[in-house]
Order: C-alpha cells, then sequence, then structure tokens
C-alpha cells in the first residue's frame, strides 16, 4: 500500500509540475486560498463509453475528454484562484479506483466527473446530475446550479438531480471521494439531436461554458462567508445515543463537542449527532476529513438553522 501512495504521489507532482508550468495561468502575489478542482473525463482507453455508432460520431470518452478540457481551461483563464487537475488528458484507461485515489492525494475541494448519457429509447433527452446521497448538501447544492446553467445556456434541457436511492445503486467516484462531488451527464448520445448537437464543436463549447459559468457562480458565493454555520452530521439513529457509547470516545478524545438533535419523520422520533459549529463550507470541508479520518466515514456536512 506505500508503494502504490508513492505511484499516486509521484503521478501528482509531475501533473503538477505540468498544470503549472504549463499554464499560462498567474497566480503569483494572490492572497485568496488556492482551490483544487479535479475534473475527471469518464471513461477512456479500452473503455469507450458509449460507442460512437458510426464514423460521423465520437466515442463518449471523446467527448467527455473534449468537453473536460474545455472547463478546465475556462477555470484557469478566468478564476485565478482555482488549480485544475484532470483524471486523465489523453485516451487512457484509469480504474474508478484510481480517479478516486487522484483525488484524495490532490487534497481537492472539488470533484466534476463528465459524462454524457445513453438509453435504448432514443427520444429521451436531457442532461442529468448525479450526487451519493442528499444529504451531502454543499454536492446538491452544486450540482442543482450546475443543471441550471445547463438548461439556461445550452440547447439542453435538465433531467433533475439523483441519488444513490434514486439509481438503485452507488457511483463509486461518488461515494468514495471525501470531497463535494458530482457527475454530470450531458446529454444522451442516443438521441440523435443530442448526439449531433454534442458532437458538435459548438454544442462542446456552449456545455463546457455553462458546465463553468454554474461552477463559477457557486465557488464565489461559497467563497464569501455567508453567515451560516455548518456542522458534520455522524449518525442518525431512532434510538437515542450515549456520549458514553465507545463509538463516540476518538472524537471525544480529541476535543470535539457531540450534539444531539431530536426531530420528528412520519411521526416518529429520529435522534441525529453532529460535532462542530464552522462558518463556512471550506472550513466544513476541513472538519469533515478530520472527522473521518477517526472512523466516521460516512460523516457529511450540513447546514445548521
Amino acid at each position: 500500500m506505500g508503494t502504490l501512495k508513492k505511484i499516486y504521489t509521484t503521478v501528482f507532482i509531475t501533473l503538477l509540475f505540468f498544470t503549472v508550468f504549463g499554464s499560462s495561468t498567474k497566480v503569483v502575489g494572490q492572497s485568496k486560498k488556492t482551490y483544487v478542482v479535479v475534473i475527471d473525463p469518464g471513461h477512456g482507453g479500452k473503455d469507450p463509453g458509449k460507442p460512437r455508432g458510426s464514423s460521423a460520431y465520437m466515442h463518449e470518452k471523446e467527448l467527455n475528454l473534449r468537453i473536460a478540457k474545455k472547463v478546465g481551461l475556462l477555470m484557469r483563464q478566468y478564476m485565478p484562484n482555482i488549480q485544475v487537475y484532470y483524471t486523465r488528458t489523453s485516451d487512457k484507461y484509469i480504474s474508478l479506483e484510481d480517479r478516486v485515489d487522484f483525488a484524495e492525494v490532490a487534497q481537492a475541494d472539488y470533484f466534476l466527473s463528465i459524462h454524457s448519457n445513453s438509453n435504448p429509447n432514443k427520444w429521451i433527452v436531457g442532461a442529468k446530475a448525479h450526487v451519493d446521497t442528499d444529504q451531502d448538501q454543499v454536492s446538491v447544492a452544486l450540482a442543482k446550479v450546475l443543471l441550471n446553467s445547463i438548461e439556461k445556456k445550452t440547447l439542453i434541457q435538465s433531467r433533475g438531480l439523483m441519488n444513490k436511492q434514486d439509481r438503485g445503486y452507488n457511483l463509486y467516484v461518488l461515494k468514495n471521494t471525501s470531497m463535494p462531488s458530482v457527475l454530470i451527464e450531458c446529454g444522451f448520445l442516443s438521441n440523435p439531436y443530442e448526439r449531433r448537437y454534442i458532437n458538435s464543436e459548438k454544442g462542446q463549447k456552449e456545455i463546457a461554458n455553462a458546465i463553468f459559468q454554474g461552477f463559477q457562480s457557486f465557488h464565489q458565493q461559497s467563497d464569501v462567508p455567508q453567515g451560516d454555520n455548518y456542522s458534520i452530521q455522524i449518525l442518525a439513529t431512532n434510538k437515542k445515543v450515549s456520549n458514553t457509547n465507545p463509538h463516540f470516545q476518538k472524537l471525544l478524545n480529541q476535543g470535539h463537542l457531540i450534539k444531539e438533535h431530536e426531530i420528528i419523520r412520519n411521526n416518529k422520533k429520529i435522534y441525529k449527532y453532529t460535532v462542530g459549529n464552522v462558518p463556512t463550507t471550506e472550513t466544513a470541508q476541513s472538519l469533515k476529513l478530520r472527522i473521518r479520518s477517526l472512523g466516521f466515514s460516512d460523516a457529511f456536512v450540513v447546514k445548521m438553522p
């Protein structure tokens, strides 16, 4: 495992060199924190995603990469406090595990996975956004902004947001990343009209610009303190849990105060347990990582009323 970690670290340092010195973006003298965005072009190499079906079109893996690169370029040009990394920059197969590990080594603040969709019914159209769970409120908020931007700025309508309950299964890159993570499906390649649009340079530019503008709007609002308070939810149960419970000892030993919140849902009492009270999403994400490192792998950020 130590060898594998060294490999990821070496790859990350190499990409850091080419990203910083191969880019015209100047960040010297910026007083703001630099935020890291990992953009993940879906599929690649031996995994084409949705096959092109005709020599007139591209495989999904090629379209994902083109759109992802355009999004990253816009971020580098217009958001000087954003550092962009890609899980792949060419037609290479990258495992789901390696994509997640790369984002973790990069200590990403955001993870955006770019895909296109397909369905046996060729008349289904629209963009979808996927998150792991609705309780990850930062990911949900970002996903909604991205979908709204795509619907307003492209020819593609929104088909809405889906979580793991809606899908009936987990998506590995969403379940296993520790930062806010959204998977965007830019439209249906099985639909003749959206396939033609997504395969066009115009369509790719408009989709990339919509994703960029949505992200930029969301990030600018999140980067400014809004007077909100955030905590980390560690547990929800229908039975009270005492602070003396051994499961909580690591948190207590680290000086974390555990708060209990009683709510009524479907005429039944639910007890939620949270840790911390911080003013920004940035500090909340850092706190979430510390809480997860103490054994609470499903901990997530919640906005306090």
